[in-house]
């Protein structure tokens, strides 16, 4: 009678932790890549992509533009499921690499704590996040952050980024760029 009953309290508890790691995702799936996007950009900065950027081997010059396709190909594979084909490169463009680039610079490790994704009740492709980033230098106390943005989702591609802002980040991005 005991093994029964801790058998059935063992798959009761196994299901209601399934449950509960999984209703972000099955609540609305946008919350989730939002999230997936989130820990990209702020558990690192991202090696490859670092070298890819750093090494001069992988850039080429064609028609006086530099091409970097190495680049291209792992920023794709890595990030291009979660944006639009049009939004993917002004991602990077824009904002995609402040955060990574800036931490690797001045040594700073990044590391996501929490997030808090929210669908505004206004526009229902319109999402507000809050990331609580953790950065660490060598040798120093970690201190923490509160990054917010905006996410829009493409109306005409179902659960992909057509655009992604950051807002306010509580001094972040002065204390990584500083170096100090």
């Amino acid at each position: 009678m005991f093994k029964v009953s801790f058998v059935s309290c063992m798959l009761l508890l196994t299901g209601v932790l399934f449950a509960a790691c999984s209703h972000t995702e099955a609540g609305d799936p946008n919350v989730g890549i939002v999230e997936k996007v989130l820990m990209l950009q702020f558990n690192g900065p991202d090696k490859k992509i670092m070298d890819l950027l750093q090494n001069l081997d992988y850039a080429k010059v064609v028609d006086g533009k530099q091409i970097n396709e190495e680049f291209d190909k792992y920023v794709t594979e890595v990030y291009g499921d979660y944006f639009t084909e049009d939004y993917l490169v002004p991602f990077f463009q824009t904002s995609g690499l402040i955060y990574p680039t800036a931490a690797e610079f001045s040594r700073y490790k990044l590391n996501l704590k929490d997030t808090v994704v929210k669908q505004t009740e206004k526009d229902s492709n319109r999402y507000t996040f809050t990331a609580t980033v953790g950065y660490l230098k060598d040798g120093e106390k970690e201190k923490t952050a509160d990054v917010s943005g905006v996410v829009l989702f493409s109306t005409k591609e179902k659960g992909k980024i057509g655009k992604f802002e950051y807002g306010e980040d509580n001094g972040l991005s002065k204390e990584i760029f500083s170096g100090e």
